[in-house]
């Protein structure tokens, strides 16, 4: 598949799983074995179920959160996206009960894409970023 290609695959997946939350897209866009091995988590994230539990607490703690591509970026096989998602945090998150502040968590997101399916992924978060940002 061509880079563009693939890019497409991955803005695709962003929309439909992790925006919309459509999980009954999830092996439209992703291989059997599929896993997000996430830089603050000390185990892979295996699967829809288990991505569908992480986004589910994240749109749980910012109601309004706002998942947006800032940047895409691909060569080969791999895709990298930036990403910001601004929200309002209403219910706990981290440890950290509702405060009603606005604030926005950044991160960068590799996707292997293998023909036309993604794989694999490596997601960097700033989590301490946004925790800070709610204290």
């Amino acid at each position: 598949m061509s880079i563009e290609a693939n890019k497409a695959v991955v803005r695709a997946y962003v929309d439909a799983i992790l925006v919309n939350r459509d999980f009954s897209k999830f092996t439209e866009f992703t291989a059997p074995g599929f896993y997000i091995d996430r830089s603050a988590v000390p185990e892979a994230i295996q699967g829809a179920d288990a991505l569908h539990s992480q986004m589910d607490m994240l749109y749980g703690a910012f109601p309004d959160l706002e998942l947006k591509i800032v940047d895409i970026v691909a060569e080969g096989d791999k895709v990298v996206v930036r990403f910001q998602a601004p929200g309002t945090h209403l219910h706990p998150f981290g440890g950290i009960e509702g405060t009603g502040r606005k604030a926005v968590w950044k991160g960068l997101v590799m996707y292997h894409v293998v023909d036309g399916k993604i794989t694999e992924a490596w997601a960097n978060w700033d989590d301490w970023g946004l925790i800070n940002q709610l204290k």
